[in-house]
């Protein structure tokens, strides 16, 4: 009898709840760092930023050279031990920021969520 009165309340409750931002824990991005259902557009880049010390921040992280989001074809993984040259960062349509790195020495090139590289990507807009 508790629990169906504790029940009853609760969908008295949860009738009466409409969310119009989602809350921090569901809006942040996924652990490749864009949205679920987010389209696939290029973003424009070029070689501005000078350093070539950054690396990635955890073992294997994805590249991706279509566009800046998660919906973009992964083109490859690059893993902690390589070193890469920053070229600039953009945000995305979602406010995520990622950085177009190129791996020193390679022809290898690519967006990386910035959450995924070690000091958090470029820190010159493209």
């Amino acid at each position: 009898m508790e629990l169906r009165r504790t029940l009853a309340a609760l969908a008295a409750v949860a009738t009466g709840l409409v969310w119009l931002t989602p809350p921090a824990a569901i809006a942040a991005p996924g652990a490749d760092g864009a949205w679920t259902g987010a389209a696939c557009r290029p973003h424009a880049h070029s070689a501005k930023d000078s350093y070539n010390h950054g690396r990635p921040s955890k073992g294997s992280v994805p590249v991706r050279s279509a566009g800046p989001y998660a919906d973009c074809r992964i083109d490859g993984e690059i893993d902690d031990s390589t070193r890469l040259h920053y070229h600039c960062y953009t945000t995305n349509d979602h406010g995520n920021t990622w950085t177009w790195v190129r791996v020193v020495g390679e022809d290898i090139a690519g967006w990386v969520w910035d959450s995924n590289l070690e000091d958090n990507g470029s820190a010159v807009r493209c």
